[in-house]
C-alpha cells in the first residue's frame, strides 16, 4: 500500500511539473452549439501530390511522454552537411531530439538519436548527465563542423527556477555522435531578463535554436530565444521573448566550439503586450543563410515581423491588420446565426486563430520570403473585445511575408473558396463567394464547411485546437519545393458526434501533406495518409497506429526530377489522447517513430498539382559581377512584364523593364546603377520578374 501511495504522489508531482511548463490559452473559448459540419470537397482546380513510404515507420523508442514530443515550434530533425570540418569526417546524417519518459513514474528527459547517411540510427540516449526534469528541446546544426547545438529548459539551480541549458556534440572530433559537452546555462532566469524587462519573475522557456553565418570572419553565429511562461496581473502569459546570439568557431587546441559572450535583448512591442495585459504574440524565429533573422507571427488582429538584415544585431518592426470582416449568415427564418450577449447580430470577421501556435518558420525564394503555416478562424468583434474566441473554426493557412514588397499575404490550404490565392479568407458558409449562405440543414440552420486540423477531439474544441494542433513546413531551397504537414481530424470529429456516415472513424486521424513547387506561391490539395483499412487513403505501413505530432526534417532531400524524400518523426500513441497534458487517454505511453516519405513534386499540365509556370528567370551572369551583369528570362505567353532590382532591405533600386514583351527569350543588362544612374555599393541584390500570372526572384552579388 505504501508503494502505491508513493507512486501516486510521484505522478502528482510530475503532473504539477507538466502543468508548470505547458503553454496555456490566453482567451476563453466559446464553443458553438452544433454537432455536425457540412463535409467539403477540394477547390476543384488543385489536386493532391502522390505520397508513398520509402522507409516504413520504425520504432526509435517506447516513451511515456505522449505530448508534443519534439517541442512546440522547433523542427527536431536537423540535417548535417556532407563533411565535418576540419578533419574531413563523413557526416551527411541527421540528429533528432525529443522528450522522453522511461516509465509512468520517471522524470521527463531530453534524448537524442543519430541517423547516418544509410538510415541506421543510434540507441537513443540522454544529452545531459544531470538527472533532472527537462523538456522542449530546440536544435541547430553548425554547417561547417556538422556539430549540433541543443537547448532545453530544466531546473538545475538551487532557486528552483526554470533555466535553459545548452550542449553541443563534438561529432567532428570522432566522426560520430555522443561526445556531448557539459551542459551550460544559456538563459538564466530571471537574472538574464531582469535588466531588460525590470521584472523579477520572468521565466523564458521552450528554447528554439538556429545556427547561421556571422559577420566575423571564420565564425558562425548561434541564435536562441525563449518565450515567457510567467503571467502578470492575474492573466496568462502573453509570450514576450528573450533573444540571444553568440559567435563561435571550432577550437582545435581545446576541442570545443569556443563560444564568445552572449548578447541578449527583448522586443519593445512584445514586452508592452506582456506587461500591460495586451495581446499574445504567436510567433517563431528563422535565420537565413545570408544573415537575416526574423520573428514573425500574429497577435489577435495584427500580423507582425521583427526583421534583421545584420545577423540579429538590429531589428525593424512591420505591422499590418490581420482581420477580414465577413457577413453574418442568416438562418432560413431570417435570424442571424451569430448573436452578441444582448441578442443583437454579431459583427463577424476572420483572422488568425491564437490556437494555431505550434508552427515553425522558414525563409524561401532566395531568402526574399518568410513563410509559416497556422490556422485562421471566425470570431466576433464582441468576443475580441471581451476576451473570447471560437475554437471550433480552425482552418489551416499559409502565411507569407514578401521582404521586397513588404507585404503580408496568405493562402487557403484546406477548405478553399473560388480562389485560394486572392488574399481573402475562405468563408465556411460561402465557398462559392457569391455573398450568400451555401447550405442550411433540415431545421433551416446555417451549415459550415468542416475542417479540423488536429488529431484529437473528445467534445471540447479548445482541447484539440490549442493543445493538440501541430503545423510544420520544410523545404528544398534549390528546387523551390516546400511541404506542409498537419493532422486532419474532421472525420473522427464527425464520428464522435455519431454521424452515421463516419462510423468507424472514431479516434482515427489522418496525416495531411500539402506541397508547393514554386517557393510557396501556390499549393496543392492535401494528400492524406491514415490507418483505416477500408479507406482510399489507407497505408498499411500505418496499420494499427495512432499517429500524432508530425515533425518533418528541416530539408526535403532531392531524389530525382520531381521526386523528393522527407524524413519524418512522429508519435504513435498507445491510447487516444495525451495523458501527460491532461487531455485524455491512458498512462501507457507510445512509440517515437521515424519514417521516410517519397513525395512527387510536379508542375505538369494535365491533372496536375499546380498550374505550370508561365515564366522562366535564369541566374544572372557573371555572378558575382563588377559592374555589369546579364539577366535572361523566358515568357510562355506575351504580356506586360516588370523586371526590377531590389537591395537586401527590400528597397527598389531600379526598374530594368516595365511594359509589354512578346513570348520567347529575352535578356537585359544591368550596369550596377540605381534609378538616378548612380553607382550602387557592393552587396547582395535581388532581381524580380513579374507578369500577370507569375513572379520569380533570384539573388545576385555585386563585388567591387
Amino acid at each position: 500500500m505504501r508503494e502505491i501511495s508513493v507512486l501516486f504522489l510521484f505522478l502528482f508531482i510530475v503532473a504539477c511539473l507538466v502543468a508548470d511548463d505547458a503553454m496555456q490559452p490566453v482567451r476563453e473559448a466559446k464553443d458553438i452549439d452544433f454537432s455536425l459540419f457540412e463535409d467539403f470537397s477540394g477547390s476543384g482546380n488543385r489536386t493532391a501530390p502522390t505520397v508513398s513510404f520509402e522507409q516504413a515507420p520504425v520504432e526509435i523508442t517506447l516513451s511515456w511522454w505522449d505530448y508534443m514530443i519534439g517541442s512546440n515550434n522547433n523542427l527536431p530533425i536537423r540535417n548535417q552537411p556532407e563533411t565535418a570540418a576540419p578533419y574531413g569526417y563523413t557526416a551527411d546524417g541527421k540528429y533528432a531530439v525529443f522528450m522522453y519518459m522511461n516509465n509512468a513514474a520517471s522524470l521527463r528527459r531530453v534524448y537524442y538519436t543519430y541517423f547516418d547517411a544509410d538510415g541506421n540510427f543510434s540507441t537513443p540516449a540522454a544529452i545531459s548527465p544531470n538527472s533532472v526534469y527537462e523538456g522542449y528541446p530546440g536544435i541547430g546544426i553548425d554547417p561547417v563542423t556538422a556539430n549540433p547545438f541543443v537547448a532545453w529548459h530544466s531546473r538545475v539551480e538551487p532557486d528552483e527556477t526554470y533555466d535553459c541549458s545548452m550542449s553541443y556534440d563534438l561529432f567532428n572530433v570522432v566522426g560520430g555522435p555522443g561526445l556531448w559537452s557539459q551542459p551550460f546555462i544559456v538563459i538564466d532566469n530571471p537574472e538574464v531578463g531582469f535588466p531588460l524587462t525590470g521584472n523579477d519573475n520572468d521565466a523564458f522557456l521552450w528554447p528554439q535554436v538556429w545556427v547561421g553565418p556571422s559577420p566575423i570572419d571564420g565564425k558562425r553565429r548561434i541564435h536562441i530565444y525563449g518565450n515567457n511562461a510567467a503571467g502578470y496581473n492575474g492573466q496568462a502569459s502573453h509570450y514576450n521573448c528573450i533573444y540571444g546570439y553568440a559567435d563561435f568557431q571550432y577550437d582545435e587546441v581545446n576541442f570545443d566550439m569556443s563560444l564568445t559572450d552572449w548578447t541578449y535583448q527583448t522586443f519593445e512591442l512584445f514586452d508592452y503586450w506582456q506587461y500591460n495585459n495586451g495581446k499574445r504574440s504567436i510567433k517563431d524565429m528563422a535565420v537565413s543563410d545570408d544573415g537575416q533573422v526574423a520573428f514573425i507571427g500574429h497577435a489577435e488582429d495584427e500580423f507582425f515581423l521583427y526583421h534583421s538584415i545584420d545577423y540579429g544585431e538590429t531589428f525593424e518592426l512591420h505591422l499590418v491588420d490581420s482581420i477580414w470582416p465577413v457577413f453574418n449568415p442568416q438562418n432560413q427564418d431570417g435570424t442571424y446565426y451569430f448573436t452578441n450577449d444582448d441578442g443583437s447580430p454579431s459583427e463577424m470577421f476572420i483572422g488568425p486563430n491564437g490556437d494555431g501556435s505550434h508552427f515553425n518558420v522558414l525563409f524561401s525564394d532566395d531568402n526574399t520570403r518568410i513563410i509559416y503555416m497556422t490556422a485562421f478562424g471566425l470570431n466576433s468583434m464582441e468576443n475580441l473585445e471581451t476576451g473570447y474566441y471560437l475554437p471550433a473554426f480552425f482552418e489551416p493557412k499559409i502565411v507569407c511575408y514578401d521582404i521586397l514588397t513588404e507585404e503580408f499575404s496568405f493562402i487557403d490550404l484546406q477548405v478553399t473558396g473560388v480562389d485560394p490565392y486572392d488574399n481573402q479568407p475562405m468563408i465556411p458558409y460561402d465557398l462559392d463567394e457569391d455573398g450568400e449562405v451555401d447550405f442550411w440543414d433540415e431545421e433551416g440552420l446555417v451549415e459550415f464547411a468542416m475542417c479540423w486540423p488536429s488529431h484529437y477531439f473528445a467534445g471540447g474544441y479548445q482541447d484539440g485546437s490549442f493543445h493538440e494542433s501541430c503545423f510544420k513546413i520544410t523545404k528544398n531551397e534549390e528546387q523551390g519545393w516546400i511541404a506542409a504537414f498537419f493532422m486532419d481530424g474532421r472525420y473522427l470529429m464527425e464520428a464522435y458526434f455519431e454521424n452515421p456516415e463516419y462510423l468507424g472513424w472514431e479516434e482515427k486521424a489522418q496525416i495531411a501533406v500539402s506541397i508547393s513547387v514554386d517557393d510557396g506561391e501556390t499549393w496543392s490539395e492535401p494528400a492524406y495518409l491514415n490507418a483505416k483499412a477500408d479507406d482510399e487513403n489507407y497505408f498499411e505501413e500505418l496499420d494499427g497506429m495512432l499517429p500524432c505530432y508530425i515533425y518533418p526534417a528541416d530539408e526535403i532531400e532531392y531524389v530525382e526530377p520531381g521526386l523528393g524524400k522527407i524524413p519524418i518523426m512522429f508519435f504513435d500513441d498507445n491510447s487516444y489522447g495525451s495523458f501527460v497534458s491532461g487531455q485524455h487517454g491512458q498512462n501507457n505511453g507510445g512509440y517515437v517513430m521515424y519514417a521516410e516519405l517519397l513525395v512527387e513534386f510536379s508542375s505538369s499540365t494535365d491533372d496536375n498539382i499546380l498550374n505550370p509556370p508561365m515564366i522562366s528567370l535564369e541566374q544572372n551572369y557573371p555572378n558575382p559581377f563588377n559592374p555589369i551583369t546579364t539577366i535572361e528570362y523566358n515568357l510562355i505567353e506575351s504580356g506586360n512584364v516588370d523586371l526590377t532590382i531590389y537591395n537586401i532591405k527590400g528597397q527598389k533600386i531600379k526598374t530594368l523593364h516595365q511594359g509589354f514583351k512578346q513570348a520567347g527569350d529575352h535578356n537585359v543588362v544591368w550596369n550596377g546603377t540605381d534609378t538616378n544612374n548612380r553607382k550602387v555599393s557592393s552587396g547582395i541584390y535581388y532581381y524580380r520578374l513579374r507578369t500577370k500570372e507569375d513572379t520569380d526572384t533570384r539573388k545576385m552579388v555585386l563585388m567591387k
